[in-house]
C-alpha cells in the first residue's frame, strides 16, 4: 500500500532524532528504524490499528514512546498526519487532522 506524509511529519522525527543523537551515538539510527518499521506494518496491515479520533488510526512505536496517527485515504493509499511523543499533548497535530 502508498504511504504519503504530511510535510510536517519530517520536523517531527527530525526534532525527536536529534534529541536522541544527542542523548546517545547511534540511538538516533535506532529510533529511525523503529519508525521506518511502525510504518511498514502500517502500510502492510492498517485495519489492524485501532481508530481513536473520527477515521484516525494510530501505531505504537515499539522501543520509543512515540505513536503514528494516520488515516487510510482509499484501498491503495494510507497518510500519516503525525509522529507524536506520548507526553506531548494529545491535540499536538490535531489541526493537520
Amino acid at each position: 500500500m502508498k504511504v504519503e506524509f504530511h510535510p510536517l511529519t519530517v520536523g517531527d522525527v527530525n526534532e525527536a532524532a536529534s534529541f536522541y543523537q544527542s542523548a546517545h551515538a547511534g540511538l538516533e539510527s535506532e529510533f529511525r528504524q523503529e519508525i521506518d518499521a511502525a510504518v511498514d506494518r502500517i502500510a502492510n496491515r492498517p485495519l489492524l490499528f485501532p481508530i481513536v479520533e473520527a477515521q484516525f488510526r494510530r501505531c505504537i512505536v515499539r522501543r520509543f514512546p512515540f505513536s503514528i496517527l494516520f488515516r487510510i485515504v482509499d484501498a491503495d493509499c494510507i497518510r500519516v498526519l503525525v509522529i507524536r511523543h506520548h507526553k506531548r499533548h494529545p491535540r499536538f497535530g490535531s489541526a493537520r487532522m
